[in-house]
């Protein structure tokens, strides 16, 4: 009988053991994809206007501006479906708002590229780059979610 108790005691506390470091490595990922999204989202915002502009001034650049756009786009659906651990429940939401601001920039974006013309001031009035400037205030609550 103790031996049965003693096994159901070890058999508890390592499953209990295992959950918390599952929890713990879910976290440790999610802030690395996160943070490497983050990363994305800032380079993307930085060159962005410049896209911007070099597209408007000439039409052979409009793929390029195109393509950026579509693979931000994609990065964004790729983060709203990751599965954010219990603590970072809160961050996840609101990075999947200012997703959603974002992805309607870009799909607005990308239908002003469509229509044929490439006019800076539509683009700049979507403010992209600001929502993914917003996203950047993001990046302190994560970090500490990673310590």
């Amino acid at each position: 009988m103790k031996k049965l108790l003693i096994l159901i005691a070890f058999s508890f506390i390592t499953l209990t053991g295992c959950g918390i470091l599952e929890e713990a490595n879910n976290s440790l990922t999610y802030v690395d994809e996160m943070t490497d999204y983050l990363n994305e989202a800032e380079q993307f915002a930085n060159d962005l206007p410049g896209l911007m502009e070099k597209a408007a001034a000439d039409s052979s650049s409009i793929p390029e501006l195109e393509t950026r756009l579509v693979d931000m786009k994609n990065e964004i659906k790729e983060v709203n479906e990751l599965t954010p651990p219990k603590m970072a429940g809160d961050i996840h939401q609101k990075v999947e708002g200012y997703n959603q601001q974002a992805l309607d920039g870009i799909n607005q974006a990308l239908v002003e590229i469509d229509k044929g013309e490439v006019k800076i001031s539509e683009l700049q009035n979507l403010e992209i780059v600001n929502t993914f400037k917003q996203l950047q205030d993001i990046r302190e609550n994560l970090e500490n979610l990673g310590q």
